[in-house]
């Protein structure tokens, strides 16, 4: 970007001037003689400073088009009384025979012109610059795609598998190394697109490339290789060995909705387990929309007629092979098809409808009901959501003073990324505990585990996470993770609770480990009667 200047100079005054500003870069001078130079200059350029002679071009002339000039500076280089100008921005006097004082106030502007620069560059890496990686962002992404002479004819969304695990176990330096590390990855491996692949970088751990001119098929090919090769790198990053799992999305969707659909085949790529997906007319939002009006009419259904029902998952003692615990997990009847629906089905569902909260409620109550008269500890799983509803705790007060089960309650936690406000949780807990309940953590090592406040809750049971531990007989990192968190809760005399036992080795595994107890198909399903005693 030049330093424009308009100046209205004779000859030999022109020449004085273009001496004069020589140490300055990127100056460029546009000599006028009339009023519609001037118009026609500023209409297609940017001017930031007049220097007029009002011998050629008066101040009337000037004040007839103070609303183009508005606040540029404006230099006489004649003698004048600056009292006579009205509105536009007679900056000073300057005489181009005394070079030094010229040159000052000229470069006075020029500073200020430079600084403007400066701004609009912060301003505009603050607005389209990824701040970790130097990469062009997401709002950047947009802006091109919106412009035709850029050309994207196709995009790909890139997420990094399980990135808050690598957050939680390594740090977050280590987690910014790794982002650093595969965009600087990516990047060498679209070097020889010479510029017909373009890198961004979303916020977290997303990545998008956009494709100016190759061939859908290549494009895809290019995808394809790329994905392959991060999911086969190893990064070493102090004297850890990380490695990087990625999903994609393509799509080449001629619509202005290249984003969506990118987002909707990554979607639906991790929901299938596969390492990329194409966008395709199925992934779109009908038949989506199509599926949730059917499952809201059956969750509606099942409120209406009491079809909202608690199944039980039992929990062994890991020493005395004993069902000390059972975990109560809601189900769903369906009365049209006389089938047991899983949450999967319905519960996020339920959030988006505002029904979950009933929901909730209505497997609490079940649940103490059906474990008033029995022995066992029990556990019912409650959200951020629940807890931080002004009316729940009154509901729980209300259940435990109904029921006599307060000593046998677990209340299970998930701590995740939606605790807005962590003084919540700990009100919840401190006034549970008053009745003699216990709390358990949920998917603990799950990616949003936070020891700083675990410390803090007066917990009684970690749950280790299920994707740890369905790993951890054949991933070496799980193991180490798993040993790790059972290590941490001995330490402070936490029982643990190992999800997901589908196996006897899993189980024989984790025991020797330490773990306190098992839970899961490997000694049995969820059942409609809390009946099982031992193993």
């Amino acid at each position: 970007m030049k330093f424009n200047i308009i100046i209205s100079q004779n000859g030999q005054d022109e020449q004085l001037l273009n001496k004069l500003l020589l140490p300055l870069n990127d100056v460029e001078l546009y000599n006028v003689l009339t009023v519609d130079e001037i118009k026609n200059y500023i209409e297609f350029n940017a001017v930031y400073l007049f220097i007029i002679n009002t011998e050629i071009i008066s101040l009337d002339l000037l004040n007839n088009i103070k609303d183009i000039i508005q606040d540029i500076p404006v230099l006489i280089s004649n003698k004048l009384d600056l009292s006579l100008a009205q509105d536009i921005f007679l900056y000073d006097l300057i005489d181009l025979n005394n070079s030094m004082t010229s040159f000052n106030k000229i470069n006075f502007c020029y500073k200020l012109y430079k600084k403007e620069l400066e701004y609009e560059g912060n301003v505009q890496k603050l607005l389209y610059e990824d701040s970790l990686t130097s990469l062009p962002n997401r709002n950047k992404l947009i802006q091109d795609v919106r412009n035709d002479q850029i050309g994207i004819t196709s995009l790909c969304v890139v997420d990094i598998k399980s990135f808050k695990d690598i957050n939680d176990f390594f740090g977050h330096r280590v987690g910014d190394i790794v982002l650093k590390d595969i965009s600087n990855f990516i990047e060498d491996q679209l070097l020889e697109f010479h510029g017909d692949i373009l890198l961004y970088k979303f916020p977290s751990d997303i990545y998008c490339l956009a494709n100016k001119a190759l061939p859908h098929d290549m494009f895809e090919e290019v995808i394809i290789s790329i994905v392959n090769s991060i999911n086969k790198l190893v990064l070493h990053i102090d004297e850890h060995e990380i490695d990087v799992q990625v999903t994609a999305g393509i799509t080449f969707s001629p619509k202005n909705n290249k984003l969506i659909t990118a987002d909707l085949a990554l979607q639906a790529a991790k929901k299938e387990h596969k390492d990329y997906l194409v966008f395709y007319d199925k992934l779109d939002n009908f038949e989506e929309y199509q599926n949730n009006m059917k499952w809201m009419k059956k969750l509606k259904l099942a409120l209406e007629t009491d079809n909202i029902v608690v199944y039980f998952q039992p929990l062994v003692n890991n020493e005395t092979m004993k069902v000390d615990k059972y975990e109560c997990l809601v189900r769903m009847i369906d009365s049209e098809e006389d089938r047991v629906i899983s949450p999967f089905f319905f519960l996020e569902l339920s959030k988006k409808a505002n029904l979950y909260s009933k929901i909730t409620k209505i497997v609490i109550e079940k649940a103490f009901a059906q474990f008033e008269h029995l022995d066992f500890e029990f556990s019912v799983n409650v959200s951020y959501e629940d807890i931080e509803d002004a009316d729940f705790m009154d509901f729980v007060k209300e259940m435990l003073n109904k029921y006599g089960v307060a000593k046998r309650v677990v209340w299970e936690i998930l701590e995740d990324e939606g605790i807005k406000n962590y003084d919540v949780l700990f009100n919840f807990i401190a006034e549970v505990k008053k009745f003699g309940c216990k709390i358990a953590i949920d998917d603990f090592g799950s990616g949003y585990s936070n020891f700083e406040h675990l410390l803090k809750m007066n917990i009684d049971y970690l749950k280790i996470d299920a994707s740890l531990v369905k790993n951890v007989a054949k991933d070496e990192n799980s193991y180490q993770v798993v040993r790790t968190i059972i290590e941490f809760a001995e330490s402070l005399n936490l029982k643990t609770i190992v999800e997901y036992v589908e196996s006897k080795e899993i189980f024989n595994i984790t025991k020797e480990l330490g773990a306190d107890y098992s839970q899961g198909y490997y000694f049995s399903a969820p059942i409609a009667q809390p009946s099982l005693t031992q193993f």
